[in-house]
């Protein structure tokens, strides 16, 4: 028994591991899309024509398994949670034009440091001492990754930290809301929201895009359904205070990426910052699982 779960512990940060590595390759390609255009405004008709060929898949899938019900397509915390999820993906976005891989994503981890301070203001979950402690030190590795003295990259480091504070609200509507869902269910409405969203950006400036980036947006949304489809097999196969703390490779992912086909070389800061957010981050999470919070 002990070796079974084990073993499905194994198996849960295995899927983790390959859920941050898709995401980040989903992420790199679209930053070469957005890198080709020197323009943000493209990002609404990217966003789009990912969304429409991600969420058909989703929806295709849920059909046939039939869990495509209308209790889902009509739910408004559902689509209350896409819309968070909308505003927290601009803001992602535009980090992702201006700031370096490695740099965006150890402000986006600042999520499960915010979900603890927010668990405690929202919905009066009792927070010691310890967890407090974690917190603050996470604000320390922002200030140490930001670098107030030398905004290299001026102030576009507050686009994921924006982000993350939507990720954060959008969390809680998930434990407050949608313990009723399948994940797969939660991924397809919050796909469809986010698609319709950055619709709205494709008619406001629309342009004609060629095959090669059509290509490119098509893997994006392989890559991002396939991080989406290992993203439910770690929750569905171990518990989500085994699996959270290998949430933070894709940092190294990232970092990675950004060496290699973006050219981005790490600063100093960005690293001894990382290292205190991932640090805290993962002591919220194991100190949460002592004193049982496995949510």
């Amino acid at each position: 028994m002990l070796f079974h779960n084990k073993n499905k512990e194994f198996l849960g940060i295995t899927y983790m591991i390959l859920c941050m590595f898709f995401f980040a390759i989903n992420d790199a390609l679209i930053k070469h899309v957005l890198l080709i255009y020197k323009d943000i405004t493209i990002l609404g008709e990217v966003i789009f024509i990912r969304g429409v060929i991600s969420t058909l898949i989703l929806g295709l899938y849920l059909f046939f398994k039939k869990k495509l019900t209308l209790d889902v397509m009509i739910s408004k915390p559902l689509h209350g949670r896409g819309a968070v999820e909308s505003i927290a993906a601009v803001f992602f976005f535009l980090g992702l034009m201006y700031l370096p891989f490695g740099e965006l994503y150890s402000l986006l981890n600042l999520a499960p440091i915010l979900i603890t301070a927010s668990g405690a203001f929202i919905l009066g979950e009792k927070v010691g001492w310890r967890r407090w402690t974690a917190v603050i030190l996470g604000f320390v590795g922002v200030l140490i990754v930001v670098n107030p003295n030398d905004l290299k990259f001026g102030f576009a480091f507050l686009y994921p930290l924006v982000s993350a504070v939507f990720i954060t609200q959008r969390d809680t509507i998930t434990r407050k809301y949608l313990k009723n869902f399948d994940s797969l269910q939660v991924v397809f409405i919050t796909s469809l929201s986010v698609t319709i969203f950055f619709s709205f950006g494709m008619i406001l400036n629309y342009q004609p895009v060629n095959l090669e980036i059509f290509i490119y947006i098509f893997l994006s949304a392989i890559f991002v359904t396939i991080g989406y489809y290992f993203s439910v097999l770690t929750i569905k196969t171990a518990n989500i205070s085994t699996t959270s703390p290998f949430r933070y490779t894709i940092i190294i992912f990232g970092i990675v990426l950004g060496y290699f086909i973006f050219k981005e070389t790490p600063s100093i800061n960005m690293i001894i910052g990382s290292l205190l957010i991932i640090g805290s981050g993962i002591f919220i999470i194991f100190r949460q699982k002592k004193i049982g919070i496995t949510d």
